[in-house]
């Protein structure tokens, strides 16, 4: 994706993962070191607190720039028309979401993130399998493929239609160092099941395509990309230190802070990119208005323009003629 297409997308999305990340270390580091105040980060994790109260307002806040994207696409008679579906649908299952969360009615259960209860490995297959999926997902698609492209130095055929579609949809960087940052948000040791080691695992090979990537290809990293690397690191460094408190709690709900941040910067990017396309040629209302009332408008259309082109034609042999004529 062109970078001067989503620079104010980078900015602003990599803004507010500053500030998130910041408030979550300092509940971290707190509730690590302070006897006082040790349940600080279970109390903000908790559902209906401090946490949920975020992923609320990140939700209700992606629907409005799903809105907004439309309503100035229309505006601008951008053209369009696939990214303007494509923002309208995931606005309205967003939206869905926030209500649900909103109305409550035990839509904790279905909602907040839980690696289960149980100890059973089926169990905990059954009661998470959307769950487990919907995670498989995000790591292929928002951190393992962008990071392997990034580090085996592959570049799609944007020659190709589809590799011209891929690229344009595909994550940046910063959505998947802000994916990679969410997934970090676990406790690293005393893991009671094998889907959490394999979470863990999986975060672990997302870090090596990172290293790999920077290597290789550090000419793909700006200012942004090098800061959120920098706070990957120190999130994974505090998340090691926390890791007893972290496993005490339902962190996930921490999570989603993150994985929301990484799913609204990867749609500000590529609206940010539609936006920039060129605008549909303006027709006159009223012209358009009598089209719709007579199709036959069209042909008349289509016969005065041949006409002028004839009397265009006629004048110019005229003008030959007379030229002609005084030079004899």
């Amino acid at each position: 994706m062109n970078i001067s297409s989503n620079i104010s997308s980078r900015v602003v999305f990599s803004s507010i993962f500053f500030f998130m990340a910041i408030f979550v270390f300092l509940s971290l580091i707190v509730s690590s070191l302070s006897d006082t105040f040790a349940q600080l980060f279970l109390v903000f994790s908790a559902p209906y607190r401090a946490y949920d109260f975020v992923n609320n307002i990140l939700l209700l806040g992606w629907v409005i720039m799903c809105v907004v994207f439309v309503l100035k696409s229309l505006q601008n008679n951008i053209n369009n028309l696939f990214d303007r579906y494509l923002a309208g649908g995931i606005g309205l299952i967003v939206f869905i979401v926030f209500i649900t969360r909103i109305l409550g009615n035990h839509a904790t259960e279905t909602i907040n993130i839980t690696y289960g209860l149980s100890n059973k490995l089926s169990g905990i297959f059954l009661d998470n399998l959307l769950l487990i999926c919907v995670f498989i997902l995000l790591y292929i698609f928002f951190i393992l493929c962008p990071l392997l492209l990034g580090a085996l130095k592959w570049r799609l055929n944007i020659f190709n239609k589809w590799g011209e579609r891929l690229e344009f949809y595909k994550p940046s960087l910063n959505v998947s160092l802000f994916m990679l940052f969410a997934c970090g948000i676990q406790p690293f040791y005393d893991k009671n099941n094998l889907w959490l080691y394999l979470d863990l695992w999986t975060f672990y090979v997302g870090l090596l395509l990172l290293v790999i990537m920077l290597y290789r290809d550090n000419k793909a990293f700006g200012f942004y990309e090098y800061a959120n690397v920098l706070w990957l690191i120190i999130g994974v460094l505090i998340f090691i230190f926390s890791s007893k408190v972290i496993s005490q709690t339902n962190y996930n709900t921490t999570r989603m802070i993150f994985i929301i941040i990484a799913l609204m910067g990867w749609c500000g990017d590529w609206m940010s990119a539609s936006m920039q396309r060129e605008s549909k040629p303006k027709q006159n209302p009223k012209w358009q208005n009598l089209k719709k009332q007579n199709p036959k408008m069209q042909d008349i259309q289509n016969l005065n323009n041949q006409e002028q082109n004839l009397k265009k034609l006629d004048s110019g042999n005229k003008n030959i003629f007379h030229i002609l004529k005084r030079k004899k």
